[in-house]
């Protein structure tokens, strides 16, 4: 769904909060979205955890150029040290077990909120 930009803005985080099992986010609208860290691990939107869950992004390689699964994506922690912002539309967390890789966009935090 396309939105405009001042709609973008209203959806953009006031605030945000990491605590032991959960991201807390307030959002300019006025709504406030919990996540549960386990949950934002298991949608973790990296290339390689996206291939993990079946859901491959971008063409698909094939001989010896497939992605490598790494121990994080097949082994994830759900604990989190800290996360950091990414421009002005997304935070990537960084995970206990040294995965980072990826980035939560607000939209997409906002729109799993909504499930």
């Amino acid at each position: 769904m396309l939105r405009s930009p001042e709609e973008k803005k209203r959806r953009r985080p006031t605030s945000i909060e990491l605590g032991e099992r959960e991201l807390l986010i307030s959002w300019q609208d006025g709504q406030s979205s919990s996540y549960a860290l386990h949950d934002l691990r298991l949608h973790c939107p990296c290339a390689n955890c996206r291939e993990a869950r079946g859901q491959p992004h971008g063409p698909q390689l094939v001989g010896m150029e497939l992605p490598i699964v790494t121990a994080a994506s097949v082994n994830p922690t759900s604990k989190a040290k800290g996360f950091d912002p990414v421009g002005r539309y997304g935070i990537k967390i960084h995970w206990a077990d040294g995965h980072d890789a990826g980035i939560y966009t607000f939209e997409m935090l906002r729109d799993f909120s909504a499930e």
